[in-house]
């Protein structure tokens, strides 16, 4: 029996925005320059794992909101805008160390 690989796609894309929610949870309450930091960190796995979700639905296979190269753009950009989200978090638990 073989598993269709779109509906094990989007079983991971599910699976990637628990993820993030699970880190909402464990980082909840921290303060501090470290709680600002982490919240930044897992608003930045938020959008990772929700522009996977956008990407699947979006595309040409499910809503078809987007062509296929136009929904792969969209992706990258809302993946870039999670990692600046990444970014801006560890940059300020390096500003700790400074």
């Amino acid at each position: 029996m073989q598993m269709d690989v779109s509906l094990v796609n989007l079983f991971m894309d599910f699976v990637l925005v628990i993820a993030a929610i699970w880190m909402v949870i464990v980082v909840r309450g921290i303060g501090g320059i470290v709680g600002k930091s982490l919240n930044l960190i897992v608003a930045g796995a938020i959008v990772l794992g929700v522009a996977h979700l956008i990407a699947t639905f979006a595309g040409p296979g499910q809503l078809a909101i987007f062509d296929g190269p136009t929904n792969n753009f969209v992706h990258r950009l809302i993946v870039l805008g999670g990692f600046v989200l990444l970014v801006m978090g560890f940059r300020q638990i390096r500003a700790i160390k400074e």
